[in-house]
């Protein structure tokens, strides 16, 4: 069986490393705070530890991989992804995943993230893997931008944000015949309508649902609405697109068109349905 293995570097290990002043400040006199970040540094690696040593020991062909690392190359023929983070990081890997290959999510660190995406935190690792051939599955609806006709970015699996990237600045555009003026048009697929938009009034759909929900950001009386596509026309100047966070965007222009529609699914592995269930009674946004 080959396995990708994608983690992420903890906050400790890049605020370690980082030549901002600032930063390296907040390091070296800040005592209990960075302390905290330390310990879950000191949690993670053991989290990526067991994974690692778990599939090794299962003779399994491996490849370790940072997640700023990932692309299409590496993806192409595995039998199996695992993230060992966060929900970003799961996302993150999403992001190049086809339909029938399977990803299970590692939550490193629990204290510090839902990981609602996760089947499993590290030290639950071996157990679960051992079950690999009776966990259960789940395909999960993505959405796919579309810009003037052309494919754009990766699948969706929880939200896309259309913005002006100054954040006091106005963003304008046309959904059919009506215009808008706000600060953002906020897309979400059923992955994502507990996490973003689940704050402005969403409503959690079935996570094998196809439909999106979007929301008009900063529009009063506005309420998030249930959709199978979008069309939406661009009438800012410098306009961007965000997919699933801060990492990843891409230009969307005045004049432009975006198209959002249904993306292939992905296959992950673990009981979300039921994960779910157990969280939206909690409060928070689950990823």
């Amino acid at each position: 069986m080959k396995i990708l293995v994608v983690y992420k570097k903890s906050a400790w290990e890049l605020f370690n490393s980082s030549k901002d002043p600032h930063v390296m400040l907040f390091m070296q006199e800040s005592g209990r705070d960075a302390q905290f970040f330390e310990h879950s540094h000191q949690v993670q690696k053991a989290s990526i530890e067991t994974v690692k040593s778990t599939l090794i020991a299962s003779g399994a062909e491996l490849t370790m991989l940072y997640r700023s690392d990932l692309s299409e190359t590496v993806t192409n023929d595995i039998d199996l992804a695992v993230t060992v983070g966060g929900d970003g990081t799961f996302i993150e890997t999403s992001h190049f995943i086809d339909a029938k290959t399977p990803i299970l999510g590692v939550n490193s660190d629990p204290s510090r993230s839902i990981g609602f995406l996760s089947a499993c935190n590290g030290s639950e690792f071996p157990e679960f893997f051992s079950q690999l051939s009776n966990l259960p599955k789940l395909n999960i609806s993505r959405s796919q931008a579309i810009i003037n006709g052309n494919k754009t970015g990766p699948p969706i699996l929880n939200d896309i944000l259309f913005a002006n990237p100054n954040p006091a600045a106005t963003t304008r555009y046309r959904i059919g015949e009506q215009l808008f003026r706000n600060s953002g048009f906020l897309v979400a697929t059923a992955a994502g309508s507990t996490a973003w938009i689940f704050q402005e009034g969403g409503t959690p759909l079935p996570l094998e649902d196809k439909r999106i929900q979007s929301y008009h950001r900063g529009n009063r009386g506005s309420l998030p609405a249930v959709s199978n596509s979008i069309t939406l026309k661009s009438l800012t100047r410098k306009g961007r697109l965000y997919i699933d966070g801060e990492h990843l965007s891409f230009p969307l222009s005045i004049g432009q068109t975006l198209e959002l529609k249904t993306g292939p699914s992905l296959n992950v592995i673990g009981n979300l349905k039921v994960k779910r269930k157990k969280l939206l009674t909690k409060g928070p946004a689950l990823s």
